[in-house]
């Protein structure tokens, strides 16, 4: 091997600054040539060149480990990695806080009981109740433009009578149907798309009150307005999310 090509290959200067301690490192690895010497060959027990390469690598990969730690210290020192964190458990608490209202529903925007919104017995809106509603609608448009809505309708567990039966099979039939109504006046009120409203029926599944007294079933028979959280980019929709 001749002497230029032997050097380089096997002079590696690795520079390691401590800047949390302000003392410079220098590590300088010189392999012995072992009688390298002008127009001669390496002898049998020489390095190869493959090794040195080697050696050089696996030194700068120590040189990147160190360096790695030399600046987790210095961000522990400085307080950064104390203001990462807490960046980290703020979005962690918000992440946690939004999981816990979707689950429930999203943000109870208004819950309106069905008797101030719909004729008796049926899925038609009253005056009043679009009175009512004009309400909500105005404060979704300036508070919650760029949400999704969710309007439920609930009902009792009193069984629909025989000419409700004709229109509604059943409580879930009903309250399907007004929530869709209010869903149908909202959009058509609202700055709002048609994309961002859901309607859910939930019947008599989700009762607030007692279904044994008539105050208790009225109290169920319900529509509740709510607010999803914002979805996060690239997420899927709410509703397959889980």
């Amino acid at each position: 091997m001749s002497t230029a090509l032997a050097q380089r290959h096997v002079w590696s200067v690795l520079v390691v600054v401590g800047r949390t301690t302000g003392v410079l490192l220098i590590a300088l690895v010189l392999p012995v040539l072992g009688g390298c010497a002008p127009g001669a060959r390496t002898a049998g027990s020489s390095p190869s060149v493959d090794s040195l390469r080697a050696e050089a690598a696996a030194l700068r990969a120590r040189l990147h480990r160190l360096q790695d730690s030399l600046d987790f210290y210095e961000d522990v020192e400085s307080g950064q990695y104390a203001r990462d964190r807490r960046v980290l458990r703020d979005r962690l608490n918000r992440f946690a806080f939004d999981v816990r209202v979707l689950r429930a529903g999203g943000h109870t925007v208004r819950v309106f009981p069905v008797d101030g919104l719909f004729k008796p017995a049926t899925a038609t809106l009253t005056e009043t109740g679009r009175e009512r509603l004009r309400a909500v609608t105005a404060h979704l448009s300036s508070a919650y433009p760029h949400r999704t809505v969710r309007v439920e309708g609930h009902a009792s567990n009193t069984p629909l009578s025989a000419g409700m039966q004709k229109r509604f099979a059943s409580n879930w039939e009903l309250s399907a149907a007004r929530a869709t109504a209010v869903v149908r006046h909202l959009a058509a009120a609202s700055v709002l798309a048609p994309h961002q409203f859901v309607a859910v029926a939930r019947g008599a599944t989700d009762p607030i009150a007692s279904n044994d007294t008539a105050r208790g079933r009225r109290r169920n028979r319900r529509v509740r307005i709510a607010v999803l959280p914002p979805s996060p980019p690239s997420s899927r929709p709410f509703e397959t999310a889980w």
